[in-house]
């Protein structure tokens, strides 16, 4: 997928109008709560920077981990509302040409055929700009807004999801691209025998097809994958063009390009086939201390409890419940039988000290749950430059949604970009008018 060695840039702006930060500094100064204004404004600050694909996540229920009901989520705007981000994404996309878009739908919950013809008629709004964020929605309260009296194992959840990118692989594919004739003097429209049946019949799906969509402006949506589990690394290696990673040390970053590298050749495909970009949280000021003032502000806008709310969302435990001084690493069990981002908790608690307790890590979680790097322009290019040398020069980085918007994507276009260009790590115009174009060049 990431055919040069080109820091791909990406932003998470996954639930912008919630998780703490409808109240910080810089965010949603002069625009209405949930409006187009504010999306599109996001997406010209992201391709003034050449970014390559601003990411929608999703998961569509209401938090009721922490303390065992929805009083935080709903109490401190902690995502919660989340609405569906869909209808953003044709707003972005004219407001910013080039610019790439990536947004969720679940393996588990939504049908093959309805996310492949969504997915590539999405791919023509945006002019061959889209990517999907296959997921294998790991929440409780999901499950059950889908009509599951429980939530599928994690095993079936991917057997799911195996079968689910098989398919809507296979319709993408079922028109070819030279299909399309459209001559008005013989009055064909299309070549039959270059539209198929795909004929599946499988454990989970059972598709006819074919896919009644023109085929994508660039060959199919790029897909993304964001697991770190044995199961997430496998799925990746088999399907995506993407991942989205969290490590927090270079020794782990270069472990995981390692481990990932191993999965390609096994399902046949080239290291090369799959980039990967790795989560960063930034801050960054025309000083060292402008920066640490805005982190400072930043964190103590943050509630006090907001990194064991943020803990207990994303692992499936109430972190409320467990003592203070327990060490993190004996949550290990606890967390697994949750089978909630898994690949994600081992990653922290590895690298961790080993005595890190409970409260300590609920004190740092929204801070440093990722990469994380505060400073100048040229220290934060330091960091992101070794990043990218660990993980192969394979990819590029995400920054971490803990950020206010727009003021701190708008300081990271102004003040890293141009020192990122004049490194000649990141690109200075994009190189095509698709999302899969601008990933290979």
């Amino acid at each position: 997928m990431c055919d040069s060695e080109t820091l791909h840039l990406a932003a998470d702006i996954s639930f912008l109008h919630t998780d703490h930060l409808w109240r910080a500094e810089g965010s949603w100064r002069g625009y209405p709560y949930y409006g187009t204004d504010f999306y599109e404004d996001v997406a010209r600050i992201a391709a003034r920077g050449k970014f390559d694909m601003l990411f929608f996540g999703d998961t569509a229920e209401t938090p009721e981990v922490f303390g065992g009901n929805h009083d935080a989520a709903v109490g401190m705007g902690i995502r919660w509302p989340k609405h569906d981000m869909m209808p953003m994404i044709p707003f972005m996309a004219k407001a910013a040409p080039n610019l790439g878009l990536g947004t969720t739908m679940s393996t588990t919950y939504h049908h093959p055929f309805h996310v492949a013809r969504l997915f590539s008629s999405l791919d023509h709004v945006t002019g061959g700009r889209i990517a999907w964020n296959a997921v294998t929605s790991a929440y409780k309260n999901e499950a059950a807004n889908y009509g599951f009296e429980t939530m599928m194992p994690a095993a079936e959840r991917y057997d799911r999801a195996r079968e689910h990118l098989k398919v809507v692989l296979d319709l993408w594919g079922s028109v070819d691209p030279d299909a399309i004739i459209m001559n008005r003097e013989n009055g064909v429209f299309a070549d039959p025998s270059k539209v198929r049946l795909i004929h599946h019949h499988g454990k989970h799906f059972n598709v006819r097809g074919p896919l009644p969509v023109i085929p994508s402006p660039q060959g199919r949506p790029v897909i993304i994958q964001a697991g770190q589990s044995d199961d997430g690394m496998d799925l990746a290696a088999r399907y995506a063009d993407l991942q989205f990673v969290a490590r927090r040390s270079m020794e782990s970053i270069a472990a995981h390009r390692a481990e990932l590298d191993r999965r390609l050749v096994q399902h046949g495909r080239a290291p090369r086939d799959l980039g990967v970009l790795w989560l960063v949280r930034v801050q960054t000021g025309h000083t060292v201390e402008e920066a640490r003032e805005k982190e400072r502000r930043f964190l103590e806008s943050l509630p006090p409890q907001a990194g064991l709310i943020e803990l207990s969302f994303h692992f499936g435990l109430d972190f409320s419940t467990l003592r203070p001084d327990m060490r993190l690493g004996d949550a290990l069990e606890l967390v697994r039988a949750q089978q909630v981002a898994w690949g994600s908790f081992v990653e922290i608690v590895a690298t961790e000290d080993p005595e890190t307790t409970v409260e300590e890590m609920g004190r740092r979680f929204i801070a440093g749950r990722s990469s994380q790097v505060v400073g100048t322009p040229a220290q934060i290019a330091d960091r992101l430059e070794a990043i990218h040398d660990a993980g192969g020069r394979n990819g590029g980085i995400i920054l971490g949604k803990s950020f206010a918007a727009p003021g701190m994507l708008r300081d990271f276009v102004e003040l890293v970009v141009p020192e990122l260009q004049r490194r000649g790590l990141s690109r200075k115009e994009y190189a095509g008018s698709t999302l899969r174009a601008n990933l290979n060049s």
